[in-house]
């Protein structure tokens, strides 16, 4: 069971990464058909998701360089096989993460200032 530990928390890394992304994409509301619909901006709650996700990223390398004298052989030379290819996951998911925050914090700007328009217009009249 040792031996899977690395590969369980990149696993858990993974996927806490992929529901960051996924909670930004659903509060971005895309695919509504509308030019700018009505979009909150990011919440504190997701911002601090996303900064524990770059620290579940790098937990399991911590791990497996503390443990890869004490793993199997063939367990060794998966990880080390495949360590470039994991690192390179989670650093794309971290910027994929930045990025539909981003965007969810752009599509929220124009929902403030189409709030501002309608309600300037709603005293004028």
């Amino acid at each position: 069971m040792d031996d899977l530990l690395p590969l369980l928390l990149w696993v858990f890394a993974v996927v806490w990464m992929l529901s960051v992304c996924g909670i930004c994409i659903v509060r971005s509301r895309f695919g509504t058909g509308e030019r700018h619909p009505e979009v909150n901006p990011v919440s504190w709650n997701v911002v601090l998701a996303q900064m524990v996700s770059v620290l579940f990223a790098g937990i399991p390398f911590m791990v497996y360089l503390m443990a890869s004298e004490e793993l199997s052989p063939a367990f060794h030379d998966f990880y080390t096989d495949h360590l470039v290819i994991g690192a390179a996951i989670v650093i794309v998911l971290v910027f994929v993460e930045l990025l539909l925050m981003g965007i969810q914090a752009h599509r929220a700007h124009f929902t403030e200032v189409d709030r501002m328009v309608r309600g300037a217009t709603h005293t004028e009249a």
